[in-house]
């Protein structure tokens, strides 16, 4: 059953143009069990009142007292505002965890993450929750965004594929400034997944993003060929 939070934002890191990354201490209790994945409901004053937001922890379980949200800024938006306004010892209320967009234990499938902009923010959990863990499965994170300048969590995810031999991360980057600004690849998690997984048995695809952008991806992902049943995700 979901419990009520009180915390206290510790850090915030400026990811992208953007987007932000909240780093909350618990406090009131100082502690919670949630599995990578999950989701928290923020709960943000606005003219008196209280209005609810839904995200996804990017943080892993093994981060004990403290959990991260990745927030994309929309201006003029209720939580957006909320958010951009706070600093370092602010205190926010929330509440969970909630969701069961979460990963089987034990692992029997090399798990695929196609993440578009702050929809990595679950699958950074899980990431680093299988990772310490040592789980040697084949791990996949397809990340896709519209410029170079906004791939989120770039060089942390470069260095856990330098440390992990089973880690394969591809940003792909749609509308790159240049060819120059973006060597890597360019185009869509689509196009990403065309490319690098051609063979379906004995893994699980994992898709998540604004909720047309994973309606479109999981059509491709069926027309491509992948079970349905092999396809689960999380849409916002």
């Amino acid at each position: 059953m979901a419990q009520r939070y009180k915390t206290v934002v510790e850090r915030i890191d400026q990811l992208s143009f953007n987007v932000k990354a909240f780093r909350l201490r618990l406090q009131e209790p100082p502690a919670m069990a949630f599995t990578p994945g999950q989701f928290i409901i923020a709960h943000v004053p606005k003219n008196g009142q209280v209005v609810k937001r839904a995200y996804s922890i990017a943080s892993p379980p093994q981060d004990e007292g403290v959990i991260e949200l990745c927030l994309q800024i929309v201006e003029g938006g209720a939580a957006s505002t909320y958010f951009n306004n706070l600093t370092a010892g602010s205190t926010v209320t929330l509440d969970g965890p909630h969701g069961k967009f979460t990963l089987p234990e034990p692992l029997t499938d090399d798990p695929v993450f196609l993440a578009m902009g702050t929809g990595v923010a679950p699958f950074r959990s899980m990431l680093r929750d299988l990772l310490r863990r040592g789980v040697r499965r084949e791990l996949w994170l397809l990340l896709g965004v519209r410029f170079e300048h906004a791939i989120l969590y770039h060089q942390e995810f470069q260095q856990l594929a330098r440390e992990h031999a089973n880690f394969h991360y591809v940003p792909t980057v749609s509308r790159p400034t240049s060819p120059q600004a973006w060597p890597g690849e360019v185009g869509h998690v689509q196009d990403s997944f065309k490319r690098h997984i051609t063979d379906y048995t004995q893994k699980r695809m994992y898709v998540c993003g604004f909720l047309q952008i994973v309606k479109d991806v999981v059509k491709d992902l069926t027309a491509l060929g992948v079970p349905k049943e092999q396809v689960h995700y999380e849409e916002w």
